[in-house]
């Protein structure tokens, strides 16, 4: 009987020694080839110039005014949709990071966002605004929290499916959010701005006769600065804590961790609360803050958006700053171009969505094949390099052909 070396024929192995430029290059090809594309989709399918189908994706964020100057409004709506996305995925990255696949952001944002409105319509209005800001807060936080804390529970303890867990309790939040909306519109046709008049339980913003500025008297100003802070907070407790210590041993090997005297459960209970907390304070933020009011879309579609800047900037906080930016770019831009004068009967909001394909497609390779490398080996090859580990391994049954 003779042993055989098996061998693969296509073999992924990690990348390592890649200069500043081979990332680049990395990059770079793979978008230049999705641009390309997107240039002739809109060329077929439009049917008209895709040069100024693309002069309209850049106006939907970059629109110059008569006045000669760019519109704050649309600078506003990017700036808000690209928080919202960033704090999202700043929300879920410490799951992924533990390989905790928490796939619920949405649930747990309009669980948030149901608290927060539920506190301004049933506290008094007698009661300090900022107090009552403060106690929507606390509630969205919590809410969001225990929320996701239920499925860290059965995970930590019976190993269940997260990703099937959390992707339940989304559509359960929903309805729930639906239910709540319906009760109190009673007879009216939608539920509409929350205290409009008496502006009970809105965030705080620069009044424009303390400070006239269009960025400092928007509601954008203060999360930007929440959301920045919260991307160097981020870093800080993966790099130089404990707690971030203990989820990446966690996530890179379990066997480890409980070498080390790891507790794991408490690791994944922590970790999932500390992710719907996030969660919840972005529902805050966008009844009492963006829209006030609450609605199914009051997580503004990112709930599993979010989960595609985690993966595509590698869970690097900074660079889902980009990443974030990016997709709200050509998600406006493609609204604007539905919009637009240059909308073709074959050309409208979802089928530019092709664009945001081929960008994040493009992206994805990227990130892969600059981490990873294939390697084929051919029929040939594999059948001299048998005869080489033979030799080089002295397999047991050469040993017992030389004794």
């Amino acid at each position: 009987m003779t042993n055989t070396v098996k061998t693969k024929i296509v073999r992924v192995s990690k990348r390592s020694g890649l200069t500043f430029f081979d990332k680049r290059k990395a990059y770079f090809f793979p978008l230049l080839l999705a641009c390309i594309l997107s240039v002739l989709f809109l060329l077929i399918v439009g049917r008209k110039n895709p040069f100024t189908a693309i002069r309209y994706i850049f106006e939907g964020t970059f629109y110059i005014t008569d006045a000669g100057v760019l519109s704050s409004s649309r600078l506003l709506t990017f700036g808000k949709n690209a928080i919202v996305l960033l704090w999202i995925a700043l929300s879920l990255a410490p799951c992924y990071k533990r390989r905790y696949w928490n796939i619920g952001g949405q649930g747990q944002v309009l669980i948030g966002s149901l608290l927060t409105a539920t506190c301004r319509i049933y506290l008094p209005s007698t009661m300090p605004n900022a107090l009552a800001v403060l106690i929507s807060a606390v509630a969205a936080a919590i809410g969001g929290a225990l929320w996701s804390y239920i499925p860290a529970i059965f995970k930590a303890k019976w190993n269940t499916n997260e990703t099937l867990f959390t992707l339940r309790r989304n559509y359960l939040a929903l309805l729930l959010v639906q239910l709540a909306t319906n009760i109190w519109r009673g007879t009216k046709s939608s539920l509409g701005q929350l205290n409009i008049s008496s502006r009970f339980g809105w965030f705080y913003q620069i009044p424009q006769t303390a400070m006239k500025n269009t960025f400092l008297n928007s509601n954008v100003f203060f999360p930007l600065i929440f959301v920045l802070l919260l991307c160097v907070l981020r870093f800080v407790y993966i790099k130089f804590t404990k707690h971030g210590y203990e989820r990446t041993v966690v996530g890179e090997s379990l066997s480890t961790a409980r070498y080390t005297g790891i507790n794991v459960r408490h690791v994944i209970r922590r970790t999932a609360a500390l992710s719907g907390l996030l969660c919840g304070l972005i529902g805050f933020l966008s009844v009492s803050n963006f829209n006030h009011t609450v609605s199914t879309i009051s997580d503004f579609g990112y709930g599993f958006t979010a989960v595609i800047v985690c993966w595509l900037s590698n869970f690097n906080p900074f660079a889902m700053i980009g990443y974030s930016s990016l997709l709200v770019f050509f998600e406006r831009g493609a609204k604007n171009l539905s919009d637009s004068q240059y909308a073709a009967p074959y050309l409208n909001e979802y089928s530019t969505q092709f664009i945001i394909f081929a960008i994040i497609l493009a992206l994805m390779r990227a990130t892969f094949f600059l981490h990873y490398e294939i390697k084929i080996a051919l029929p040939g090859h594999s059948k001299r390099r048998k005869k080489r580990l033979t030799k080089g391994l002295l397999l047991p049954s050469a040993v017992k052909e030389a004794r």
